[in-house]
């Protein structure tokens, strides 16, 4: 089990949204608020007032961040005992399901499917029942992706494990095979207890549209921003929101 760590807001720094914004002019548009002497607009910034400072966090991926002693930070990341950020506990087992969240979007609170060996925002899984294993399939939701530490929470003999691509997609093996296309990074992201799921070393996560193959429609689908890698600007931030699971399978297998 990962211990809580804590940060100084030195590190932090190199790490969390800055919480200064560039004063604006005194003439800006009426729809401009004030926060501690800055002008700042209330779509892109919010003010937070701390016990001895004022601050402005920025809006990212739709959501006001929170502030802690002069630093910005996600809940579904870090936790404020007063005076520094504390790691929340990091999710080592069990099964869970993932939500996408960005309030300013059509798809916000969709889950993530699993097709195509990706992730995707809304839509369905994609799923497969052998007839020869009896009735066990009808326990299974098979339209919500569960993950575990690593593996898709399926049945299928030799389990389907979760990896990263060269591209930065989210992606999982076939049922019966160990064969990583593009690998980037074994394993899945890293999930919080009750918070979020972020990339495999913490990046932030966004989704991009995409064309599957075989397809003439548009699908949303999951991407982690790897170091060196750039991304269209049809590209959208979000934050993906992890939900345990009282069950041990999500489906006999994904497709």
């Amino acid at each position: 089990m990962k211990s809580t760590v804590y940060y100084s807001l030195s590190i932090l720094a190199s790490l969390l949204a800055s919480t200064t914004a560039t004063p604006l002019p005194v003439d800006n548009p009426t729809d401009l608020k004030q926060c501690a002497g800055q002008w700042y607009n209330p779509s892109s910034y919010t003010c937070r007032i701390g016990a001895d400072s004022k601050a402005l966090c920025p809006v990212v991926n739709g959501e006001p961040m929170n502030e802690c002693a002069g630093a910005c930070y996600t809940p579904l990341r870090y936790s404020c005992n007063g005076t520094a950020l504390v790691e929340n506990p990091r999710k080592a087992s069990g099964t869970y399901t993932l939500t996408a969240s960005n309030p300013d979007q059509p798809w916000d609170n969709q889950p993530i499917q699993a097709a195509g060996n990706h992730f995707w925002v809304g839509g369905h899984a994609a799923t497969y029942c052998p007839s020869n294993v009896g009735s066990i399939c009808t326990s299974f939701p098979n339209d919500t992706t569960l993950i575990g530490n690593g593996f898709m929470a399926t049945v299928v003999p030799g389990g389907q494990s979760i990896y990263w691509q060269t591209n930065g997609a989210l992606a999982f093996t076939q049922a019966h095979s160990s064969a990583h296309w593009n690998l980037s990074y074994y394993g899945g992201g890293v999930a919080y207890e009750g918070g979020g799921y972020f990339g495999p070393n913490g990046e932030d996560l966004i989704t991009c549209p995409v064309t599957p193959a075989g397809s003439n429609t548009t699908a949303w689908q999951l991407f982690a921003r790897l170091a060196g890698l750039a991304f269209s600007s049809s590209c959208v931030g979000l934050y993906v929101v992890v939900r345990d699971q009282n069950i041990t399978a999500g489906a006999w297998q994904y497709t």
